[in-house]
């Protein structure tokens, strides 16, 4: 049977509740402060864009441009500095990636509370798929949603199936993304990070009330013209993404899961990889018209066929075995 690439983006999420899963809420929810968020970090943020204030959050990635441009200012003034040299930074501003990574952590975490659970029937049919095919399956959502129901049903099983490149002992490594059996192992990736990645390591369940965060977070939540920058300084991330386009040549075919569309560096990798294979978008019926949306994303997938199937709602589409 062949395999497919599954790529799922927050539509699963929204799905399940419209209003919890908005960016725009977990962002406007974690602005009014939490125990590792506070108003000193916040002001610190505020200097940095523009348009907000210290009631009025960040509407969605489109407003963090100016801010990691200050980061990136930051981390390099840092950089010049030596033993005995005078200092660049103010103290304050040198505080400011600290309290952004916060920031970022703590939205992201934001969405593992949900406390809700995809549905039994989308989530077997799905294991069944995954399981026949040897699928690929990439994430760019952040919430526990799609991993921990995976794991219930015994396809996130340690090195069996699908492998994410981490083991409970020695943590992540590169090498554990590394098939010896390639027809039998397909590949996990978060390719925009998650919360559970603290350092080299990723929180189990029982850790998951660590919600301090880690300064070496592996999160992309940023202006869509910096992720590129941030998966390249993350070894996790990377590392997916060198191998995303492994999992593009493998497949018969890619399915786009709940996905906006406006990750203009994952469109780029599809379109060189995915040329003369058919892409299934599956999203919500209430996006637009067939015609309007067959247009939309004929317009970001120039060179592929695209199949578009409108469930009322996507967690409705339990047609695995019938892509091709």
């Amino acid at each position: 049977m062949a395999r497919s690439l599954l790529i799922f983006g927050n539509g699963l999420g929204m799905a399940l509740d419209h209003e919890y899963f908005s960016l725009v809420k977990g962002l406007a929810t974690i602005w009014q402060g939490t125990e590792h968020f506070d108003e000193t970090k916040k002001k610190l943020i505020i200097g940095s864009m523009d348009d907000i204030g210290e009631d009025e959050a960040p509407q969605g990635e489109h407003q963090l441009e100016k801010l990691q441009i200050a980061i990136v200012a930051s981390d390099y003034l840092k950089s010049l500095e030596s033993d005995g040299s005078p200092s660049w930074l103010t103290e304050d501003a040198a505080q400011l990636p600290v309290a952004y990574k916060k920031f970022m952590h703590e939205v992201a975490f934001y969405f593992h509370q949900s406390g809700l659970n995809l549905p039994e029937n989308f989530l077997e049919s799905l294991s069944n798929y995954i399981r026949e095919s040897k699928s690929h399956v990439a994430t760019l959502n952040y919430d526990n949603l799609l991993y921990d129901g995976l794991k219930d049903y015994g396809v996130l099983s340690g090195f069996d199936l699908l492998i994410d490149g981490f083991t409970r002992a020695l943590g992540f490594c590169s090498s554990n993304l590394d098939r010896h059996n390639t027809r039998t192992k397909a590949w996990y990736m978060h390719l925009h990070g998650s919360p559970l990645y603290q350092g080299n390591r990723k929180l189990l369940r029982e850790e998951r009330n660590n919600t301090e965060g880690h300064e070496k977070s592996h999160i992309v939540l940023t202006h869509v013209k910096h992720k590129p920058m941030i998966i390249d300084s993350s070894p996790i991330l990377s590392e997916y993404w060198r191998r995303l386009p492994t999992a593009l040549n493998e497949a018969s075919c890619i399915v786009l899961i709940g996905y906006s569309g406006d990750d203009i560096h994952l469109n780029r990798k599809i379109m060189e990889h995915g040329a003369g294979k058919n892409i299934h978008i599956i999203e919500y019926s209430g996006s637009g018209s067939r015609v309007d949306r067959e247009r939309y994303w004929r317009d970001k997938f120039a060179n592929i066929n695209v199949i578009l199937h409108q469930p009322d709602s996507v967690l409705e589409f339990v047609d695995w075995f019938a892509l091709e």
